[in-house]
């Protein structure tokens, strides 16, 4: 199984832009960047981060049979899709119980307290297929000076007890993808110095990813690669020119044996992310 995986910095934008990030003319018409990915990598299963819309008609222009959406109740704001041609025996909104249809959102049961204002943020699905759970998400920052740090930590505790009940639940992996907005290992960032107070590589943070690695999960490019290499950069400085990153865009999973590959498609552009792929055995 392939799953890509990719922070889009909205869809409609994302739409316009070729594999270079450069705007066409023809729009979602001409040649695409994301259908480039999907033309050259054939993933069975898409995860967008940051879409950035209130509807699913902009998502059908990649043609997939299934196309799976939480969105923020802020329009213009936050927002995840999962993508696939293969119908999933169930699929869950937010950190919910499963529900049955895999089409169109339902109100999940929370099977804990929820975590506001976040689970109003369109930030997870779970999808549950024959061989396989896939969790894709898109984890709040903690913001300038650590201002939303409490209430990230609330949703890590409340993350990882969701990912263990769906460990225990369900006799298959359990994938967790996307936009995690942490940099795990000083290798993770350009310039680890004078961090450990900055979101995304904080001390704390660090070590509640840490804790969710504790309760059996691997970090799948790590476990492959020793070597740097980033998913995000900053849209100043000509960061990406220069290669300053930060590797904060994963794909987490519960059996290490199941990895065949993991990787960061650093050539596809358009977004201040890259996406990432794994294939599973």
């Amino acid at each position: 199984m392939r799953i890509i995986s990719w922070n889009v910095n909205g869809i409609r934008s994302m739409a316009t832009k070729d594999k270079n990030g450069i705007k066409g003319e023809n729009g979602i018409k001409g040649e695409n960047g994301i259908k480039t990915l999907i033309e050259e990598y054939k993933p069975d299963v898409l995860c967008l981060q940051e879409i950035k819309t209130q509807n699913k008609i902009d998502l059908e222009f990649l043609n997939f049979t299934y196309i799976l959406t939480n969105v923020a109740i802020k329009k213009g704001y936050s927002g995840v899709a999962l993508l696939t041609n293969t119908k999933p025996e169930w699929v869950s909104y937010d950190m919910g119980k499963s529900v049955e249809e895999p089409v169109e959102p339902v109100e999940p049961v929370e099977p804990v307290e929820p975590v506001e204002p976040f689970m109003t943020e369109g930030r997870i699905i779970t999808a549950r297929f024959r061989n396989i759970v896939i969790v894709t998400v898109y984890v709040p920052n903690s913001q300038d000076e650590l201002a939303r740090l409490h209430d990230r930590l609330k949703w890590e505790d409340q993350l990882r007890n969701y990912l263990k009940v769906l460990k225990k639940e369900n006799a298959v992996p359990v994938v967790l993808c996307g936009d995690l907005n942490i940099a795990p290992e000083e290798i993770d960032i350009h310039d680890p110095k004078g961090k450990k107070m900055t979101a995304g590589f904080s001390t704390v943070e660090r070590e509640e990813f840490k804790k969710l690695i504790e309760v059996g999960f691997v970090d799948s490019f790590r476990h492959l690669h020793v070597d740097a290499k980033y998913t995000y950069w900053s849209n100043f400085y000509k960061a990406r020119e220069k290669n300053k990153g930060w590797r904060i865009d994963l794909a987490l999973v519960s059996d290490k044996d199941i990895i065949s590959a993991a990787d960061c498609l650093t050539d596809f552009k358009g977004s201040d992310h890259c996406p990432i792929l794994l294939e599973l055995k």
